[in-house]
Formats: C-alpha cells, sequence, structure tokens
C-alpha cells in the first residue's frame, strides 16, 4: 500500500471513528482550503464534491470576516440552520474538518469529539 493511500485510510478511519462517538454526527470530511477533499465519511445521497465546495465557501466568508473585524485567525465555524448544522473546525494551515449535524445535537460534545479528531488528523498530517 503506498503511503499516500495510507494516509487517506487512515483519516477515514479517524473520521469514521467520530461519527461512531457521537450519533449525531451524520457526515464529516477533511477538506482543503481550497475546496478539494482529502478524506470522507459521508452517507450515500450526500455528494462529497458539494460537501467540499460548501465547506471551502464558507470557510473563506467566516476567515475574511474575522480577519476585516481583527479577531483573528479561524478556528471553529458553527453554520445553524432548521434542520441542522455545519460544524468546521481548523484542522491543519491547510485543512478543515467540516461534519453535517442533526440539529437537536449536544454541540458542546460535538466539538470536544470534534478536537479529538482534529489532534490525531494534526499528528497523521504534520
Amino acid at each position: 500500500m503506498s503511503s499516500r493511500k495510507s494516509t487517506k485510510v487512515a483519516l477515514e478511519e479517524i473520521l469514521l471513528e467520530l461519527e461512531k462517538s457521537d450519533p449525531d454526527i451524520e457526515a464529516s470530511a477533511l477538506v482543503r482550503r481550497d475546496g478539494l477533499i482529502m478524506a470522507a465519511a459521508l452517507p450515500e445521497g450526500i455528494d462529497k464534491t458539494l460537501v467540499a465546495a460548501m465547506t471551502a465557501a464558507v470557510l473563506n466568508i467566516g476567515s475574511r470576516a474575522l480577519e476585516e473585524l481583527k479577531r483573528g485567525s479561524l478556528k471553529e465555524l458553527l453554520v445553524r440552520g432548521e434542520n441542522g448544522l455545519i460544524c468546521i473546525m481548523r484542522a491543519t494551515s491547510d485543512s478543515v474538518l467540516s461534519t453535517i449535524v442533526r440539529s437537536e445535537a449536544n454541540i458542546g460534545l460535538v466539538l470536544v469529539e470534534m478536537r479529538k479528531a482534529v489532534q490525531k488528523i494534526s499528528q497523521i498530517l504534520t
């Protein structure tokens, strides 16, 4: 198995573990800032290209807002809709962890589990 393939498999295992840690996490993806997907654990019917593109778009707007308002670099971003949330968390300088979460989720617990996953991702990618 090539190094690149084994890295992708390891990242996907972290994402699957994240989803198992909290049943309110419906999907997760590791996305580069430029919108390319690095790894994903998405149920059937969710387009990974769309998830990556929307993550990058929201990330760019959030990062720009923080920069313009002099609030520092983006660490976490939550977008809450009527039917759930999108939670985005910086994983490395070039990537973010994005999750799709049910509306009734305990967001504090989701963020704790995401932070654990980000630590593991960072160890693999840095």
